[in-house]
């Protein structure tokens, strides 16, 4: 079964791009099939209000830097945020900053060990520990190092030097068919008819009411989810392609990831309106963990989109999941 957080390092994706994960103290990021990067920075581990900036860029060399900012407490996230780093001040920052307001901020925020966040109730301190790793690497995976574009180190090489963006892929949803009044039926016919294998054997007992489901895809098939593993707060499962006559035929649906590896347990998996979605937390307050979408294709399930929020910091959803592939359908 997948791990449910990616392994940082290289996902190498055949025929294209790298996509890439990779954290260095209290930053994360991720680059990813069309050579788009995002960072996210938070508080230090031990602090507990949560605070998150986020920087994107596409390839290029022509491509803006962004920036995003978030806050929270109990009482909901910040409004109107003032930001602080040295004596920068960049006050009624709502969620994005304008390219003028990260001109000015970023050789601040480079020179700087933290930034504080206001907005005139509480107060927020961002780490700024593992920064200029982060956009140092980010530089090195858009071929920037060395360019006039870079953000840190920059030479002399013009900005035509570095690579372009590459185009998402372009998938093709088919019709999934109407549910049927009889489909859910079959439920019991159809878990007889699966192999033995070792999501069977692990999963919960019947006494456990595992939470299988019959879901159709088209006039003479439907998908089988099957609970195979339960733990405190998700559980996993397998897909199983079935007929819904003999010969059942039952086909494991194995979703591709991007890293060109099969996923075969996806997290909390649900189907809707052609999309296949699973969530895997990190941990129960779901401030960390990874999402992906697959496309219902000719082909089966196609990759649709892919983030991850890798770091654990109390910030709901991990604020700005990274993008480790996306595709336009």
């Amino acid at each position: 079964m997948r791990r449910l957080l990616l392994a940082l390092g290289a996902l190498t994706v055949a025929g294209a791009v790298q996509a890439q994960e990779f954290g260095y103290k209290d930053w994360a990021g991720a680059c990813d099939n069309t050579r788009h990067c995002e960072l996210a920075g938070y508080q230090r581990e031990e602090v507990e209000l949560p605070v998150t900036l986020w920087l994107a860029r596409d390839g290029g060399g022509d491509a803006p830097l962004q920036m995003r900012l978030m806050a929270s407490s109990g009482d909901g996230d910040a409004e109107l945020m003032t930001l602080r780093v040295g004596k920068m001040v960049i006050p009624g920052i709502k969620l994005a900053l304008t390219p003028e307001q990260i001109g000015r901020l970023l050789p601040a925020l480079k020179k700087a060990e933290t930034a504080s966040v206001t907005d005139g109730k509480q107060q927020w301190e961002l780490s700024l520990a593992g920064l200029n790793a982060a956009l140092l690497k980010m530089d090195d995976l858009q071929g920037r190092g060395d360019t006039v574009t870079a953000l840190v180190r920059p030479g002399s090489k013009p900005a035509s030097s570095v690579p372009a963006a590459l185009p998402a892929p372009l998938l093709r949803a088919v019709p999934v068919a109407a549910p049927r009044p009889g489909d859910a039926a079959l439920l019991p016919t159809l878990l007889k008819a699966l192999p033995a294998n070792d999501c069977q054997s692990d999963g919960p007992t019947d006494d456990a009411g595992p939470h299988h489901q019959v879901i159709r895809v088209s006039s003479s098939q439907v998908l089988l989810f099957v609970e195979c593993v339960r733990g405190a707060y998700q559980s996993a499962y397998a897909l199983w392609r079935v007929n819904d006559k003999p010969p059942y035929a039952p086909q494991r649906v194995l979703l591709p990831l991007p890293g060109g590896q099969k996923e075969d347990a996806p997290i909390e998996p649900s189907f809707g309106k052609g999309v296949l979605h699973s969530y895997g937390k990190g941990r129960g307050i779901g401030d960390c963990g990874s999402n992906t979408e697959w496309l219902w294709t000719a082909d089966g399930f196609q990759l649709l989109l892919a983030t991850s929020a890798p770091q654990c910091r109390g910030m709901v959803g991990g604020g700005f999941p990274l993008r480790l592939w996306t595709a336009k359908r």
